[in-house]
């Protein structure tokens, strides 16, 4: 099981079944919780610099779709979730969808 270094979550993601889940589990574990305002534009992880992408991606971000605008793309998945990150760089990140 992938055991994040810290993880950075939205603070509606409490409100969530598995936000709930994963913000409960890792606390229990010991895993640093961060609350952050926007999984778009985490500043901490904006400024450092690009020798520490190897640690970097040692986080899991826990965010809230604030739309529901899917992209078909049959390559690597059946849909895509555009514009999920200010980042190209790849993070584990989680995204809570309310239908």
């Amino acid at each position: 099981m992938f055991l994040p270094r810290q993880i950075f979550y939205e603070k509606d993601a409490w409100n969530y079944e598995l936000g709930k889940k994963l913000l409960s589990e890792y606390q229990e574990k010991g895993v640093q919780l961060k609350e952050i305002e926007n999984h778009n534009n985490i500043e901490e992880m904006r400024k450092k610099e690009n020798s520490e992408f190897c640690n970097m991606k040692k986080n899991l971000i826990i965010g809230i779709r604030k739309t529901h605008k899917f992209v078909e793309n049959h390559k690597v998945s059946d849909y895509l979730v555009p514009y999920t990150s200010s980042r190209v760089y790849c993070y584990v990140f989680i995204l809570l969808f309310s239908l």
